[in-house]
């Protein structure tokens, strides 16, 4: 990767659950121009590791509610697991890379949510452990844990964490790869989509749950700046279809555009 333009990834679904897609993401990082950084999710890891110490999992809104008690072990899978064993295939794929989370550094605060227990927003964000793993030429790989204003560990939604990190490095993309290829709409994948029409399909129900924060999360990077935002999935890193694009009302062809 050369110095420039900054690209942020958050890292979910099938490129965490699949060790064949490793080098085909390693590769994909490795071809940008300019610098990247992977934000990583792990929700059915965390699931699985819930279930069996018998830790009562539900969601609010698509955010996991997290008691004190899961918030040590969401931390010591997203942080410790997932993160590690992301960086070191990466590392492998040909793609030096180093893990860290949130909390290292201090580089990301997060605000408590009311009502979800130890889960969290970002409310600041400083890259300066970013920045110097680039300068040594390294790939940051990032656990969304972060910390409040006491240093205690908070679950951030990886999406959200993603986008704060992407303002403060000032990324011209942001792609969200999750465990669908693109934003779904009437059996379609979308190849564009705008925000009325977005805002309109999360009201009817059509983008719902998960997909719904994902997609306003997206939503809001657009209108924050961020020339590129994209959700995808296993299809772009096998070179078969890119992914659904975030667009402007104004760039916007047509509300939507779904792929033949």
């Amino acid at each position: 990767m050369s110095t420039g333009v900054v690209h942020v990834y958050k890292v979910g679904g099938p490129a965490l659950e699949d060790p064949e897609l490793l080098a085909p993401l390693a590769r994909e990082v490795a071809g940008l121009d300019g610098r990247a950084v992977l934000v990583h999710g792990g929700g059915r890891h965390i699931q699985r590791v819930l279930d069996s110490l018998g830790i009562e999992s539900r969601f609010v809104n698509g955010r996991r509610f997290t008691s004190d008690e899961a918030m040590e072990a969401v931390e010591m899978v997203l942080s410790g697991t997932v993160n590690k064993g992301l960086a070191a295939g990466l590392s492998a794929a040909g793609t030096p890379a180093v893990g860290l989370s949130g909390r290292d550094g201090g580089m990301v605060r997060a605000r408590i949510e009311e009502g979800l227990g130890r889960v969290g927003t970002p409310e600041a964000v400083d890259p300066a452990a970013i920045h110097a793993l680039w300068d040594a030429g390294m790939l940051p790989v990032v656990s969304p844990v972060a910390s409040d204003a006491d240093g205690r560990a908070v679950n951030v939604n990886a999406d959200e964490a993603a986008l704060g990190l992407a303002r403060a490095l000032g990324a011209r993309t942001l792609v969200y790869l999750s465990d669908v290829d693109g934003v779904r709409l009437d059996g379609e994948t979308a190849i564009t989509l705008d925000p009325d029409a977005a805002e309109q399909r999360i009201a009817d129900g059509t983008i719902a749950g998960g997909m719904a924060l994902k997609v306003r999360v997206a939503l809001e990077a657009s209108a924050a700046g961020i020339p590129e935002v994209v959700i995808a999935g296993k299809a772009r890193l096998l070179g078969t279809f890119s992914g659904t694009r975030l667009v402007s009302s104004d760039a916007a062809a047509s509300s939507i555009e779904v792929s033949p």
